[in-house]
């Protein structure tokens, strides 16, 4: 009995064979390989980084498309993974290449952020929410204009953001990996309605509503400022973020 990983989502299959189709993110059999620990250690390859939607390929080169939102090859950058001795030279011949592998050592949190449009809800993964002032009490979020959820943001003006707790993984792929455009992502989960409609994840940290006073065309995405309506702390427990859960995909 083989263990078979997505490389997109990190799901593990055990079977003679790969899935016919990832059942967290959907892609098929041709984005699996074979998992075993001496090879989760090796990590053989470079690692290239959609410079749209952030996900990590391994190969000697990118790959043709992005399996999570589809753009070219063109689109990626290597990750350089080595370390150096920081000198007077490799400070002159730095650029945007390098500084690529830089950003990767941002810390960032993991959050879910929800909006209703009409009757219809949506969420999705995002690692872009940060508080701008205290009084009044801002926040602001970046969402890929190629998303639903920044569709759903951009039309009724009001989100929700439910913090995550470092087990909560697999809200991590359901909202992430997969769009809503296909799937119900709410399907088989317990949520509650906010003050402004918005869902809110029952086992979250911690939320926050908010209604957008402003936003910023960024290129690929929109930077929405907005005034925090309400929220509640819900359990005081370490939140997750990006650096975790990729320590602990797989």
């Amino acid at each position: 009995m083989n263990k078979w990983r997505c490389n997109v989502c990190g799901y593990i299959h055990e079977g003679e064979a790969a899935p016919a189709e990832c059942p967290v993110c959907g892609v098929g059999p041709e984005e699996f390989t074979v998992f075993t620990e001496k090879a989760e250690q090796k990590q053989p390859g470079k690692r290239w980084k959609c410079t749209v939607c952030d996900y990590v390929h391994t190969g000697d080169t990118p790959p043709d498309s992005c399996p999570l939102c589809g753009v070219s090859a063109e689109l990626f950058v290597l990750l350089l993974d080595e370390s150096i001795s920081l000198t007077r030279e490799a400070v002159a011949e730095a650029g945007i290449d390098t500084a690529n592998s830089a950003m990767d050592k941002i810390s960032y949190g993991l959050y879910i952020v929800t909006s209703i449009k009409d009757n219809s809800i949506n969420g999705q993964c995002c690692n872009t929410v940060f508080q701008l002032t205290s009084k009044p009490l801002r926040i602001s979020i970046c969402l890929n204009k190629r998303n639903l959820t920044h569709q759903y943001v951009m039309d009724s003006g009001v989100f929700a953001v439910s913090m995550l707790g470092t087990e909560q993984t697999e809200a991590v792929r359901r909202f992430g990996y997969q769009s809503g455009r296909n799937v119900d992502k709410f399907a088989g989960i317990e949520y509650l309605s906010g003050q402004n409609g918005c869902p809110i994840l029952t086992n979250c940290l911690a939320y926050v509503e908010a209604k957008v006073l402003q936003t910023l065309d960024v290129g690929t995405h929109t930077l929405f400022i907005a005034d925090v309506t309400a929220g509640r702390m819900v359990a005081n427990e370490e939140a997750l973020t990006y650096s975790l859960y990729r320590s602990k995909k797989g």
